[in-house]
């Protein structure tokens, strides 16, 4: 309880609008739930009825390529926001895998369940809106980080403007995340330090 008290008062800051009574009638509606490493918050192939704040722990949204090989498209850590809007606003089946990179703790929450809300409490869609836009922003910024056409300029990106994932990652992961080999972002990073 005191682990939830704690995101509740980081959210607070992150999103103002909200109302105590709002907080509130997100408690009910939310379960706190323990992901171990390698596990799914959203498997490919599955419907997606919930979304999640990250607690602690760290996640990576992946897609798999033509040759079935991972692709990451995006990370999440702590407070931010788990989701496939496009799944569960089509009703179909995800494309994309939420998968936990160490043990994790999210605050889960029945979308579903959550959407009356919007209509009662303007600050919640609010929170809705920030959110579909922090997801736009993100998707955005990934199309430009992979617009770089060598490996140094887009580990250069990375260390200017997300060192959290640097710091994080590992060098395999964030390689699938710039689209290229480990052996390139080696070299990258190797050019770097000299």
């Amino acid at each position: 309880m005191k682990q939830e008290l704690q995101l509740y008062q980081r959210l607070q800051k992150k999103y103002p609008r909200v109302t105590e009574e709002e907080w509130r009638l997100l408690d009910v509606m939310a379960s706190v739930k323990h992901i171990k490493k390698g596990d799914a918050f959203l498997k490919y192939g599955k419907v997606a009825r919930f979304s999640a704040f990250v607690i602690s722990g760290s996640f990576k949204y992946t897609i798999l390529d033509e040759d079935s090989q991972e692709k990451i498209i995006k990370f999440a850590f702590a407070d931010d926001f788990l989701a496939n809007c496009e799944s569960y606003n089509k009703k179909a089946p995800s494309a994309v895998s939420i998968v936990a990179l160490e043990d994790a703790v999210i605050l889960r929450i029945n979308i579903k369940k959550m959407q009356p809300l919007y209509n009662l409490h303007m600050n919640l869609l609010h929170v809705n809106l920030q959110l579909y836009q922090e997801i736009s922003e993100q998707q955005s910024e990934h199309q430009y980080l992979l617009s770089l056409k060598s490996p140094l300029q887009r580990y250069r990106y990375l260390m200017e403007r997300r060192p959290a994932i640097i710091q994080k990652i590992s060098l395999t992961n964030i390689a699938r995340y710039l689209y290229i080999s480990r052996e390139a972002l080696s070299r990258a990073r190797l050019s770097l330090l000299k």
